[in-house]
């Protein structure tokens, strides 16, 4: 299958001399989290949640001030519309990414990311359970802990989600890097966690298949469940390890 097939057409686009704020305002609207940074009409870069939660871990609110050229992944890496769907997802896994633009003669045509993995899951016929690919390897965070000990603990880490725990140890919500975006898209002060994430997250059992996994985040527009056993947390399932179940069967 050609990527081109599947990628979506809809990219959104803007300009290296754009405000961080105005790429902050677009991310917290876009479901597929990276904008392509053009200049002169040719992609040269990406800026992604993540590299907005790195730069407000540095900077604090002083990311109000900087550009889009200050923060963007510059190191791009694009696919061929005729490169095959295997290949593309290899290439993300290898360069740890979680979307990349498709671009014929220097023009893009699409982009292809996570989401689209899992679309390709829920469609199939695809067996496996989620015990098979989730972490238990899990990094969490108190809910009186801010954003901004979130996002440091998201950038040293190298995730994008942290489960919220109270403080007599239940679970209690869950903070992405979307949902840091989205917050200081509307407020300039650091809140705490669940001001940004999301109480009472979606929570399944380890026995739940992958297929219905992928359809479940599809349904719920979301890109983590959490696993749970005798009320205690065992696991964390994402977009990414979902990837990797994909590949190992593709």
């Amino acid at each position: 299958m050609k990527v081109i097939d599947i990628a979506n057409p809809i990219v959104i686009t803007i300009f290296p001399e754009s405000s961080l704020k105005e790429a902050i305002d677009i991310l917290s609207n876009n479901p597929s989290g990276r904008i392509v940074v053009l200049k002169e009409e040719k992609p040269i870069g990406i800026v992604s949640t993540r590299d907005v939660v790195a730069s407000f871990s540095e900077y604090g609110t002083n990311i109000y001030d900087l550009k889009v050229k200050d923060i963007m992944s510059k190191d791009l890496v694009i696919v061929s519309p005729n490169d095959d769907v295997n290949h593309v997802v290899r290439i993300m896994l290898m360069n740890n990414i979680g979307g990349i633009p498709v671009v014929d003669n220097n023009v893009i045509v699409g982009i292809f990311t996570e989401r689209e993995i899992l679309k390709l899951i829920a469609s199939s016929m695809f067996s496996g359970l989620v015990d098979s690919v989730m972490s238990s390897n899990i990094i969490s965070i108190g809910e009186e802990n801010t954003i901004m000990d979130a996002a440091k603990l998201m950038v040293m880490n190298n995730v994008r989600r942290l489960p919220v725990f109270s403080k007599d140890n239940r679970l209690v919500g869950i903070i992405t890097a979307a949902d840091i975006v989205k917050y200081l898209a509307k407020n300039k002060n650091i809140g705490k966690v669940l001001d940004a994430g999301t109480k009472n997250p979606i929570t399944i059992n380890r026995y739940y298949s992958i297929l219905n996994a992928a359809k479940l985040m599809i349904e719920k527009r979301i890109g983590t469940l959490l696993v749970m056993e005798n009320q205690k947390l065992v696991g964390i399932v994402t977009e990414r390890d979902l990837m990797y179940a994909y590949i190992n069967i593709a």
